[in-house]
């Protein structure tokens, strides 16, 4: 990895911007496949995978540290064209 950071601080910023977020969405894509493989899936069903349960899942893994497993979370939670805050209850 030390080889292709070295690799972004020699480009230009928008190249750096545009290396950076095409290595992290193959990264994100490969974790993605992965899970799959292990049975994971649904997310883009709202009667299989609530928000909540994205939410809670969001939560979980930010303590758990890995970027690209939260990332995966925010991806779903935007793409289902929701805020990642919870409602308070009534």
């Amino acid at each position: 990895m030390s080889a292709s950071i070295n690799r972004i601080t020699e480009v230009s910023n928008a190249d750096a911007d545009n290396e950076g977020v095409r290595r992290f969405a193959v990264a994100m894509k490969e974790k993605l496949a992965k899970k799959r493989e292990q049975g994971y899936s649904g997310w883009n069903h709202p009667s299989y995978c609530s928000m909540d349960r994205l939410k809670l899942l969001l939560a979980d893994h930010v303590t758990k540290g890995d970027p690209v497993d939260i990332s995966n979370f925010c991806m779903m939670i935007w793409n289902r064209q929701n805020p990642t805050a919870y409602r308070k209850k009534p």
